[in-house]
């Protein structure tokens, strides 16, 4: 593993460790808000900040998905294959998930190049949506690299004959 590579990988178990934080965040509020209602006391722009706060959550919890390899595939077909077979199948599954997520990622960057300089807000508390947009993008990219980086290992698997390093 190259230290580009180990780079992405200390970044996004980072990441995974904000998202824990900012998921609890939610938690919490929504417990709050939850036990005040119950008071009769409503608690303005709870949704606002769960909105917002979810998208820092959603987005490094994929990426450590990828990171550890717990997504959703068929596993149980490929797991029964083996050597160049199981690689052949491993890359072309990469490369389609390379472009979907590069798909996601230039539709975000369009949308923060569109959105800059327009002051996006929430709707009760005015909260900058920007940021959490750039927070989104920095996932994707991170999820790109992630994959990139699998791809190159399944194809090294498919050169060397399924052998895995």
């Amino acid at each position: 593993m190259g230290s580009f590579e180990k780079f992405i990988n200390r970044l996004s178990n980072w990441g995974a460790a904000l998202a824990a934080v900012f998921i609890g965040l939610i938690i919490l509020l929504i417990t709050f808000s939850v036990v005040f209602r119950a008071f009769h006391i409503a608690l303005p722009g709870t949704f606002d900040l769960v909105e917002t706060l979810i998208v820092v959550g959603i987005a490094f919890a994929l990426v450590y998905g990828q990171l550890e390899d717990r997504h959703l595939r068929a596993d149980i077909a490929i797991e029964r294959l083996k050597g160049r077979v199981r690689s052949a199948i491993e890359s072309f599954l990469g490369v389609l998930n390379i472009v979907y997520w590069f798909t996601l990622l230039c539709a975000a960057i369009f949308m923060i190049t569109k959105k800059w300089g327009g002051e996006e807000t929430t709707d009760i508390l005015q909260v900058p949506v920007v940021p959490f947009r750039i927070v989104w993008v920095l996932a994707l990219v991170l999820m790109f690299f992630l994959l990139v980086f699998r791809l190159i290992h399944h194809l090294s698997a498919l050169i060397k004959g399924g052998k895995k390093e």
